[in-house]
C-alpha cells in the first residue's frame, strides 16, 4: 500500500464546506494537488495556505486566482468548482474511484493494475440468460479444448477415429461434429432459414460469428448471441449419448431442446401517464455514448392534457451517464423555479437518481453538489420524483440523442417541434403502448 500511495493518493477529492483544505497540497479540484499539476518550475505563492483565502463573500476572487495560478487552471476552477460555502462544517474527503466515496482496496487495485481491453468475443459467449455450463462449453469450443479425436491426436493421444454422429462414420473433428455432419447441418439450416442467415461455405467459427454479429433489432440480439451456444451444447450431448450409451437423438429432438432452453423474453407494456389535473410533468433524460463519453441532457414539460409547453436539449463535456442524468434533472428544476410552477412531477428513467432524490440511497460523490442544487430549487414546490422505464421516456430520450448529434435545441410548443418529436407526443397522448423486451435470467 505504501509503495502504491503515490499512484493513488490523488484519487482522494476534498468536498469543500468551510474551505480549510490546503491550496497546494490537497486535491480539491478533482485534477490532483496544485503543487503537482503546476510542476516544479512554477513559482507558487505559499502565502496562501487555505482554499477559503481565495474567496471573497462566498465567491471566487477571480483576480487573485489568475494572479497565483496559470490562466487555464484558474479558468477551470472558476467555471467548474463551487467555492466554499463558508459554513462551519468540516471539509470531507471522497474516494473518486468509488461511487459512494469510500475507500476500498478493490478499486485501488483495479486502478493501478494493467488490464487489457475487454474482448467482444467473450462478452458474447457469456450472454445474459445462458446457463453457465452452456456458456462454458462455448468457451471451450472457442479455445479448441473439446476432446474430439483430432484434438486428442494433437495432444499426443493416438488412436482410431470414428464419428458417432453419422450412419457412415468419418473422422471425428470439431468441424464435422458441430457443423458438417448430417445432424449438425440440418440443425443449423433450420435456425438459419428462420433468421435469414446464410452459412454455406463457412467454417465453424465463421458460422458462430454470423449469428453474433447479425444485424437485427436490439431486443433480439441476446437471442441471436445465445443460440449458437445452445446448438453446440445439444450437438455435444447427442454425440456423448451415442458414444457412451448407444442412444440416438433425432434432429427434431435437438431442435426442440434448443428452442425450449433458449432465454425467455419478458415483454412489458409501457405507457406515458398523464399528470393529475392542475399538475405539470417534466420528463428528463441524460445520454452518454461510451460512459464516459459524448454526453447530453434533455427535459420536456407537458401539462395534464399531454400538450408540450417547453422542451430543451443540450450537449455536455465528456462525462458519465450518472452526471448527465443529474444534469437533466437540475436543468428541469431550474426551469421550474424560473417559470414559478408549483405542482410538479419530475420523471426520470434513472433508478439511481430517483432513489437518491427520495433519500433512499446514498448520494454518489460526483453528483453531490447537483443534488443539493436540485433540492434547493424544489424547496418551496409541491413536487414528486417518479421513475419510469426508458420506453415511457421516449421524448426526453429523443431530445438527448438529438443534442449529441445536432447540438443544443429548444422548443416552446408543438409546432416548433421536429417531425419525430411530434410523432412521439401524439403517440403519448393517444396512450399508444411501447413494448419493453428483455431476456430473463434463469
Amino acid at each position: 500500500m505504501l509503495q502504491a500511495r503515490d499512484l493513488i493518493e490523488h484519487q482522494i477529492l476534498w468536498r469543500m464546506k468551510k474551505g480549510s483544505v490546503s491550496v497546494w497540497h490537497d486535491n480539491w479540484t478533482g485534477l490532483g494537488d496544485l503543487y503537482t499539476i503546476t510542476g516544479e518550475d512554477f513559482e507558487w505563492d505559499d502565502s496562501y495556505t487555505k482554499v477559503e483565502e481565495l474567496t471573497n463573500q462566498g465567491k471566487w476572487n477571480v483576480e487573485m486566482l489568475k494572479d497565483i495560478l496559470p490562466l487555464e487552471l484558474a479558468e477551470y476552477i472558476i467555471q467548474h468548482i463551487h467555492p466554499p460555502t463558508g459554513k462551519e462544517e468540516k471539509d470531507t474527503p471522497c474516494w473518486m474511484l468509488d461511487s459512494g466515496g469510500s475507500f476500498t482496496v478493490k478499486t485501488s487495485w483495479q486502478y493501478i493494475r494493467h488490464k487489457e481491453e475487454p474482448n467482444k468475443i467473450y462478452k458474447w459467449i457469456w450472454t445474459k440468460g445462458v446457463p453457465f455450463k452452456v456458456a462454458f462449453m462455448m468457451w471451450r469450443l472457442w479455445k479448441f479444448k473439446i476432446p474430439v479425436d483430432d484434438r486428442l491426436r494433437r495432444w499426443g493421444l493416438e488412436g482410431p477415429s470414428k464419428c458417432w454422429c453419422c450412419e457412415r462414420p468419418d473422422q471425428e473433428t470439431l468441424t464435422h461434429v458441430f457443423l458438417r455432419s448430417f445432424t449438425a447441418n440440418r440443425t443449423w439450416f433450420y435456425f438459419c432459414s428462420f433468421a435469414g442467415l446464410s452459412i454455406s461455405g463457412l467454417q465453424l467459427r465463421e458460422v458462430i460469428m454470423v449469428w453474433w454479429g447479425a444485424n437485427t433489432k436490439k431486443a433480439l440480439r441476446p437471442l441471436y448471441r445465445a443460440l449458437p451456444s445452445f446448438v453446440i451444447w445439444e450437438l455435444w450431448r447427442r454425440r456423448n449419448r451415442m458414444k457412451h450409451e448407444g442412444r440416438k437423438t433425432s434432429v427434431s429432438r435437438i431442435i426442440y431442446n434448443v428452442t425450449r432452453n433458449m432465454p425467455r423474453m419478458k415483454v412489458t407494456k409501457v405507457l406515458w401517464e398523464y399528470p393529475p389535473e392542475g399538475w405539470l410533468k417534466y420528463n428528463t433524460d441524460g445520454a452518454s455514448r461510451g460512459n464516459p463519453g459524448l454526453s447530453s441532457y434533455a427535459f420536456c414539460l407537458r401539462n395534464d392534457r399531454g400538450d408540450i409547453k417547453y422542451a430543451e436539449g443540450g450537449s455536455m463535456e465528456n462525462t458519465t451517464n450518472t452526471v448527465a442524468e443529474a444534469k437533466a434533472i437540475l436543468e428541469a428544476c431550474k426551469h421550474c423555479k424560473q417559470s414559478q410552477y408549483n405542482q410538479i412531477i419530475i420523471q426520470t428513467d434513472s433508478m439511481l437518481m430517483c432513489k437518491v432524490l427520495k433519500e433512499q440511497w446514498l448520494v454518489p460523490w460526483i453528483i453531490a453538489d447537483m443534488v443539493e442544487e436540485i433540492k434547493a430549487c424544489m424547496k418551496d414546490k409541491q413536487h414528486i420524483f417518479q421513475h419510469t422505464l426508458r420506453e415511457g421516456n421516449k421524448l426526453a430520450d429523443y431530445l438527448a440523442n438529438r443534442a449529441i448529434d445536432k447540438g443544443n435545441c429548444r422548443f416552446s410548443d408543438f409546432n416548433s417541434m421536429e417531425v419525430t418529436g411530434r410523432k412521439i407526443i401524439n403517440s403519448d397522448k393517444l396512450k399508444c403502448p411501447y413494448l419493453r423486451i428483455v431476456p430473463v435470467r434463469r
